[in-house]
């Protein structure tokens, strides 16, 4: 589809989006001047693709009849969306993760925009993606012993050389305070830290109907195939 904007009646549309992407759905929406209906799907599902898969089918069967179009503001996700089939029209960004969603500030289509060794960061409030705290969250839930999670944290420290904080315009993320958080993360993996450019792009374009080559459109039906997704 090319770059001209898609006649699309915001009244047969929903957004389908992930909850950790809620700020910047409605900041695409006011940008773009949309107003369309929106229902988050919890991204605490991320933590099995195939629970997440269950909830996807299940929210697209909940959809008014009236609607039309869905608008997915995720991406693959692990597989989330594989063979995922639908009555009504579905548009895709053809992006692994909500990461690369957010990593993608320009035209080219390109579904894996993350660096290898590198943990992203991108919530409004940097707390809430620590990764120390979910390490000890881990460590309490599986009830680990010390000696064993002190080699796990050598493990974390051994994959991840980088913590690159999102820089999307939208998260504040250049205040000290914001900084302070990250930086307390990223010394205890022994990682540098680093601000990377991000933003609502992807978003923008699909809630105004610019459908190119960074999305997936599919027509009532169709299957989501991890070929055509993924580029």
């Amino acid at each position: 589809m090319n770059q001209d904007k898609t006649i699309m009646n915001q009244e047969k549309t929903i957004i389908l989006a992930c909850s950790s992407l809620t700020e910047y759905v409605e900041a695409a929406q006011a940008s773009v001047g949309t107003k369309m209906r929106v229902r988050y799907l919890n991204r605490i599902f991320h933590r099995d693709p195939a629970e997440m898969q269950e909830h996807i089918k299940a929210e697209l069967e909940r959809m008014p009849e009236e609607i039309d179009t869905v608008l997915v503001c995720m991406g693959f996700c692990g597989g989330s969306w594989n063979q995922v089939q639908s009555r009504y029209r579905l548009v895709i960004p053809r992006v692994d993760d909500c990461v690369s969603l957010l990593l993608q500030t320009k035209d080219d289509p390109v579904s894996n925009l993350k660096t290898p060794g590198h943990l992203y960061v991108r919530a409004m409030d940097p707390s809430t993606e620590s990764f120390k705290a979910i390490f000890e969250r881990l460590v309490k839930a599986y009830n680990v012993d010390e000696e064993t999670a002190e080699k796990r944290h050598k493990e974390w420290m051994d994959l991840y050389n980088t913590i690159s904080v999102m820089d999307t315009g939208i998260n504040q993320c250049r205040r000290p305070e914001y900084a302070a958080v990250v930086k307390k993360d990223a010394d205890w993996l022994g990682a540098k830290m680093e601000y990377v450019e991000a933003g609502i792009h992807l978003l923008e374009k699909l809630f105004s109907g610019r459908w190119d080559d960074q999305f997936l459109v599919l027509e009532p039906g169709r299957a989501v195939l991890k070929e055509e997704m993924l580029v």
